[in-house]
């Protein structure tokens, strides 16, 4: 009798645990965060950096390098070939002209300073007709081939700015633009591309020498704030706008056979392959392998060495 009272109080914690166990062990396993893809609206775009100008913006410029004492004109004045633009500080000039020390620093065919010297203009006038967009300051120092006065033969202003030779392919006249200007970064201007250059050219990028091909941008309407001078960065857009499916990076493993999630299916975590395409600060573009629907597990290395998931 009593080993069979014993058998039963045996079977009775046996059937306990058996309950309680699977319990334990779900409380004892931490939960794997789950996430679903986000859909957002793309384009595709070229981007590239800049400046503004104002179509046929022309330099005033002098062959010696002058100091300036007084303008006759200012900013926003109309001037006609010929018109003084502003009058030389004749003394003023001899003397760091004298300070530059040997001809050869200046643009002239000089035998020596005296001679130099004696080339120094009372004044200095226009050569061509148009706005005057900026002056060089009473008072101011100018080098030899620098601007002493910029003027504008055009009334409209643009954006020039530099493609890498690896895009420039991709862009066409009359595609639309969105650009900004460092002076106002929370405004985004809209233009279309009016010109490509006819040839490439070198510029650095830091200590990266790269080609780049200079597009023109016109923009679409007027705005006093866009100013000759003001740097710009330009998001030309190659189509019209679609919607993709995006994933946090946090959700994206790579191994050998390449890129992959893990996603709930029938109480299990069953991984895909995918593929990808652009990227941005938050996440990557899922061309192929998820849906909006899907229930994805975050940080898929993990989950693949688990022999037993909880969702969180």
């Amino acid at each position: 009798m009593k080993k069979a009272v014993a058998i039963i109080c045996a079977c009775a914690v046996i059937a306990v645990m058996a309950g309680v166990a699977p319990k334990a062990v779900e409380s004892s396993v931490p939960a794997a965060k789950t996430l679903r893809a986000g859909t957002r609206s793309y384009n595709e775009t070229v981007t590239g950096s800049g400046s503004l100008a104002y179509s046929g913006e022309h330099e005033i410029t002098s062959a010696l390098p002058l100091v300036i004492d007084k303008f006759y004109v200012a900013e926003g004045d109309s001037v006609e070939v010929g018109d003084r633009i502003a009058a030389v500080d004749k003394g003023a000039t001899a003397s760091l002209i004298e300070s530059l020390g040997q001809v050869s620093q200046l643009a002239v065919a000089a035998a020596n300073l005296s001679t130099a010297v004696s080339l120094i203009p009372e004044e200095i006038t226009s050569d061509c007709a148009g706005k005057v967009i900026s002056v060089a300051g009473s008072g101011a120092s100018v080098e030899s081939g620098y601007a002493i006065a910029t003027v504008s033969q055009g009334s409209r202003i643009y954006v020039t700015a530099a493609v890498s030779e690896l895009d420039i392919a991709k862009v066409e006249v009359d595609q639309p633009v969105c650009f900004t200007c460092a002076a106002y970064p929370d405004t985004v201007f809209s233009g279309k591309v009016s010109g490509i250059a006819a040839a490439a050219r070198n510029q650095y990028n830091g200590a990266v020498l790269e080609t780049v091909v200079d597009i023109r941008v016109t923009p679409d309407e007027e705005d006093e704030r866009l100013k000759s001078g003001l740097s710009a960065d330009v998001d030309i857009l190659l189509e019209e706008p679609r919607q993709i499916c995006v994933l946090p990076y946090e959700a994206i493993g790579q191994d050998d056979a390449g890129e992959f999630i893990y996603v709930y299916e029938d109480g299990a975590a069953v991984r895909r392959n995918i593929f990808t395409g652009a990227e941005f600060a938050d996440g990557t573009e899922i061309i192929k392998g998820v849906t909006p629907t899907d229930i994805v597990f975050a940080e898929p290395e993990k989950i693949s060495q688990k022999s037993y998931i909880k969702l969180e």
